[in-house]
């Protein structure tokens, strides 16, 4: 698999995808940073006192925006890049010269997850560079900071198993490339909408109104759409499986167990590594 792999980065380093997606990356890391400078200057924020910068929290919020679309890039990029194999007759040259199967989907899998960790990445390090000296430094927990970088990279892994499931197990590129970007869509409307049932709140104030239009009474009351017990059990549950859900988590930093997402992750990653390659296996290539 190690000359594999060798393959598969050196072709990495010549096709302008991965040259336009860091690029992508970079770009929108450096005006996440700018935007919310001159969103605060304009708001006439005084960004030189620290406690002005501590309570907004300004450079972790434009951070860790990188969660929120990362698993959009990897979809496009995962089924751009591999689905060309199909396309150009690469994997059946690879069978050809005496590669298993498993070797080639282990080594594709290998190599999408590290041109998106490698796009992520240039999202982070643009805007830090640009954002620290503008907004100042992070003003959250330092352990805070760090799960949620490393959550984050567990989930990207999950994002990409999924990608290279589909991809390497349909024969046309342009129906994977559908089937990505389309699948990352719909998992990022579940996660919003799951997320909107768990943040519906417990009460909701009713109102009474008087002969001319006055407010004259304003009494909190149930709110029939609260989530309690199992049911809300349930859809924490699926709002901390999605890859999706688990994006908005960590750009929001409002996670609270993140050994639980990463456990969840890594088990989502483990599941479609190991039923794609069992598919790929007896795909047939013809």
């Amino acid at each position: 698999m190690t000359k594999l792999l060798g393959a598969g980065f050196m072709r990495l380093r010549k096709t302008n995808l991965i040259w336009g997606s860091l690029g992508v990356c970079v770009g929108l890391g450096a005006l996440a940073a700018l935007g919310e400078f001159q969103f605060q200057v304009s708001a006439g924020a005084d960004l030189s006192v620290p406690e002005v910068v501590q309570a907004k929290a300004l450079l972790e919020g434009q951070f860790f925006e990188y969660a929120a679309f990362i698993g959009i890039l990897a979809a496009e990029f995962i089924s751009l890049f591999l689905g060309t194999e199909y396309s150009d007759g690469a994997i059946r040259n690879k069978i050809v010269v005496g590669h298993s199967r498993l070797s080639i989907y282990f080594a594709n899998l290998i190599t999408g997850f590290a041109a998106s960790l490698l796009c992520m990445a240039g999202y982070m390090l643009s805007c830090l560079t640009v954002g620290a000296p503008l907004l100042g430094w992070f003003t959250k927990p330092a352990p805070l900071l760090l799960w949620s970088i490393a959550g984050s990279v567990v989930m990207l892994a999950a994002f990409c198993a999924i990608f290279t499931f589909v991809t390497m197990n349909c024969s046309k590129k342009s129906t994977s490339v559908v089937i990505c970007l389309l699948g990352v869509f719909v998992l990022l409307i579940l996660a919003v909408v799951v997320n909107g049932r768990l943040e519906a709140p417990e009460f909701i104030t009713g109102y009474e109104m008087s002969v001319n239009g006055e407010i004259v009474n304003a009494v909190p009351e149930p709110n029939p759409h609260y989530l309690t017990g199992l049911e809300r059990e349930i859809y924490q549950f699926l709002y901390d499986l999605l890859p999706t859900g688990q994006s908005l988590q960590y750009t929001m930093l409002s996670f609270t167990d993140p050994v639980r997402l990463m456990g969840l992750s890594a088990a989502a990653a483990a599941l479609f590594t190991g039923a794609g390659a069992a598919l790929f296996k007896r795909k047939d290539l013809k």
